[in-house]
């Protein structure tokens, strides 16, 4: 086994701290026992608060990327709803795609939004959903007309019974 400097012991720790690595990688690195490496991690005071450190650091840079993005995601979002609010996409668009499209948007719509009992006044994204319904006509989808006026449209699967 190599003996390792001073110099060294502090290198290891600064790139365990900096994260990427695992201790057995820096033993082989170092070419050292993964024990040693262990040692001198265990040996140094500060380092759980180095480590905390630096994903605070980590954090406020990912926070930082993301608030410098915000523009740019905020026009997409923009183009996305546009393309799912077309007309021709909707009529094309099977009811398994716009069920999922409409869960994320209700998932990322309410993420924020306190839980509230059924008898409590209307959140924010029912107001809007209601106000939405008025006018729409649902009964150019099949799926979601009831069974007996969807002209055959529906199949009836196997535990479906007939009446």
């Amino acid at each position: 086994m190599a003996k390792l400097t001073d110099k060294q012991r502090k290198k290891i720790i600064a790139e365990y701290v900096e994260g990427g690595t695992s201790q057995r990688k820096l033993a082989e690195k170092y070419h050292v026992s993964p024990y040693l490496i262990r040692s001198i991690l265990n040996g140094d005071k500060n380092l759980a608060q180095k480590i905390s450190h630096k994903k605070e650091e980590n954090t406020a840079s990912v926070l930082a990327f993301m608030d410098s993005k915000k523009n740019d995601v905020c026009g997409l979002i923009d183009k996305l709803l546009a393309a799912m609010g077309d007309e021709d996409k909707l009529a094309a668009a099977t009811v398994n795609q716009l069920a999922t499209a409409m869960g994320i948007v209700i998932d990322k719509y309410t993420a924020r939004e306190t839980p509230q009992s059924s008898g409590a006044k209307k959140n924010n994204l029912l107001e809007a959903l209601a106000a939405c319904r008025e006018g729409v006509d649902f009964s150019a989808i099949p799926e979601l007309r009831p069974a007996a006026d969807a002209d055959g449209d529906m199949v009836a699967g196997p535990d479906v019974q007939e009446q």
